[in-house]
């Protein structure tokens, strides 16, 4: 990716996984769209709104360069800092038990700026080049994962909805 595309993808992700969050508040709102938006306000939520927009960006850049093998990157680059939301979030609600929206929006940006870096530097590296259709069965089982722990989660923190 260019510098250029890499810009304007990262303001569209980031704006497109921003607006994920309020999609549980519209009218409309059915069982099968929480699926891919959330449900909760919880580290859950925020995990989906890095996954489903890095892989748009893997979709796009399947499609437009027309090369199965760009799937891979960016949704490693999502998978590899969903840790991170997680211990910032913690991080943080250790000390003030309570959710911080700005703080939280600025967690949840680094987040995307670092699976857009991670992807673009992973991008053209052989083994994620090589083993595509390793990363579509990656793909398929996190959707599955995500899909299953929307509704049917464990009782653990990070599914707990804080809101």
């Amino acid at each position: 990716m260019t510098r250029k595309e890499t810009i304007i993808a990262a303001i569209l992700l980031i704006v497109f996984g921003t607006s994920m969050h309020f999609v549980h508040h519209v009218p409309f709102f059915n069982h099968f769209m929480g699926y891919i938006f959330p449900v909760t306000e919880s580290v859950m939520a925020h995990m989906k709104m890095v996954f489903y927009p890095m892989l748009l960006l893997s979709l796009y850049l399947t499609i437009s360069r027309r090369d199965i093998r760009e799937i891979g990157a960016p949704v490693l680059g999502g998978l590899a800092v969903m840790p991170l939301i997680v211990m910032a979030f913690f991080s943080y609600w250790v000390f003030v038990r309570h959710e911080l929206m700005l703080l939280d929006i600025a967690i949840y940006i680094a987040c995307m700026l670092g699976a857009i870096h991670i992807a673009k530097r992973w991008r053209t590296a052989p083994f994620v080049q090589n083993h595509w259709r390793l990363w579509i069965v990656l793909i398929l089982c996190s959707i599955l994962t995500i899909g299953v722990l929307t509704y049917h989660s464990p009782y653990w923190i990070i599914f707990a909805d804080l809101g």
